[in-house]
């Protein structure tokens, strides 16, 4: 129970930055001076810790102290759930489930909302909202990419945008995974998946000026869906899920079993904000891409026993005792989570995923979602015609050597010059490469015209 009134307080914490701007006159009670903040619950001295003044925000103090307090959280739940279970007491875990999984209302739009939210609040910095606080640490590095801490790295990367997106919204929302394999199953026209919809996502060409994502404060979103790679096929998964060691799915020799790589050929599928690492996770579908790539990977890590020690060795820069680093920010994370640390069960006992949509579970009792009864597989169903109408201009599939372009003279050079004029001069792209693991891989991109 202490440690539930503990970290109630902190989540109290967070929510109340936001409405708390003069402190000043509040009592100062006994523990004003104690500086381990949040393992005593909420006092004064821990709100100035996170309300400081304007000057001080130069050197992100505020934003250190807020992914701090994220960061305990999610070690305060993993503590508990493994205590849990010790005790032979089911943990409540909170559930992922596909992003047009039934009831609509329930899933993807608590999710919207929920990222509408956390996109225009203020409290831990007045110049950058709180989503972006969280967006701006992807930055495509090597500590992050390109190796096995690539999948640990990023499963605590997604539980601390869900716990921001908690402390603005409510404990039990959650990221819809984004299973594209049922985009892909669409064929020529996968570029008119819903999910670029004013239902989901919104526009699939240009800025995006529809749906629940247009318009928000902060970092703009452009894309141009289907103009390059492939999306993730029903068989990728398999091959990759017919592997029995972590070692055989990392490395990029070792291709059709390489699943970050189907992971970057998605990335470059969506184009525009998603195709660069550093302004990736500015596109709130990239949550829901990464949520599938943790889903497909606990499919794989939960049938190996003593998943920790199949951690790969051989990757100088993600070794299995290297502490993970959330870039951007000047902090070390206490307790720290070491790469191999992120394999173990302690991480993976915190959310529970819903399988994948297929015919047999009557696709998930989606309204977007039909079954192919001869492939024996879920589709996606289209968007309404009129609707998003910018991708509908456009021919698809692109050539190797075409140049889409929508209406209102909307081309590829546009997205990538304004996508360009937001990013500092001189910053590394860091792309996500696209592999030819599949000979229809499609290589045109904004960022290579």
């Amino acid at each position: 129970m202490g440690l539930e009134r503990t970290w109630g307080s902190l989540l109290l914490t967070v929510v109340l930055v936001a409405f708390l701007p003069n402190i000043s006159s509040l009592q100062i009670n006994s523990t004003d001076q104690e500086t381990n903040c949040f393992e005593r619950g909420i006092n004064i001295k821990c709100f100035k810790k996170f309300l400081q003044p304007a000057a001080v925000t130069l050197n992100d103090t505020s934003s250190t102290n807020f992914l701090n307090a994220l960061y305990r959280k999610i070690n305060s739940e993993a503590d508990t759930a493994s205590k849990s279970r010790h005790k032979r007491r089911a943990a409540k875990k909170l559930v992922r489930r596909e992003i047009r999984a039934g009831p609509y209302e329930t899933n993807f739009l608590c999710y919207a909302l929920a990222v509408q939210r956390l996109k225009k609040h203020f409290g831990i910095r007045p110049d950058r909202s709180t989503y972006d606080i969280i967006a701006i640490i992807h930055t495509g590095s090597p500590r992050e990419h390109g190796g096995p801490a690539f999948f640990s790295w990023h499963r605590i990367y997604l539980l601390l945008y869900e716990a921001a997106l908690q402390s603005v919204f409510g404990p039990g929302v959650t990221t819809p995974y984004w299973d594209s394999t049922l985009d892909e199953a669409m064929g020529k026209r996968q570029a008119r998946t819903i999910l670029f919809s004013n239902k989901y996502f919104g526009t699939p060409f240009g800025e995006v000026t529809e749906g629940f994502f247009a318009n928000l404060p902060g970092a703009k979103i452009r894309r141009n869906v289907g103009a390059t790679a492939n999306l993730i096929t029903k068989k990728a998964v398999a091959l990759v899920l017919s592997r029995k060691r972590h070692s055989q799915i990392v490395r990029r020799e070792k291709l059709k079993y390489f699943w970050e790589g189907y992971h970057n050929s998605v990335h470059r599928w969506v184009d525009g904000n998603m195709a660069s690492g550093p302004i990736a996770a500015f596109d709130p579908i990239f949550w829901c891409h990464h949520a599938y790539i943790d889903y497909v990977w606990e499919l794989f890590r939960k049938r190996i026993r003593n998943a920790p020690a199949d951690y790969p060795l051989g990757f100088p820069e993600q070794p299995p005792d290297g502490q993970m680093r959330f870039n951007s920010y000047i902090y070390q994370p206490n307790p720290p989570i070491t790469n191999q640390q992120g394999y173990s069960n302690k991480y993976a006992r915190l959310r529970r995923y819903d399988p994948a949509p297929s015919c047999k579970n009557l696709c998930s009792n989606s309204e977007d979602l039909y079954c192919n009864r001869e492939k024996d597989i879920c589709v996606s169903l289209e968007r309404v015609s009129g609707e998003t109408i910018a991708q509908d201009a456009i021919a698809y599939p692109f050539s190797a050597f075409s140049v889409p372009q929508g209406p209102d003279n909307i081309t590829l050079q546009g997205i990538k010059q304004a996508i360009l004029q937001e990013l500092p001069a001189g910053t590394p792209l860091n792309l996500f490469e696209v592999t030819d693991i599949s000979p229809n891989t499609r290589a045109i991109s904004v960022f290579d015209v």
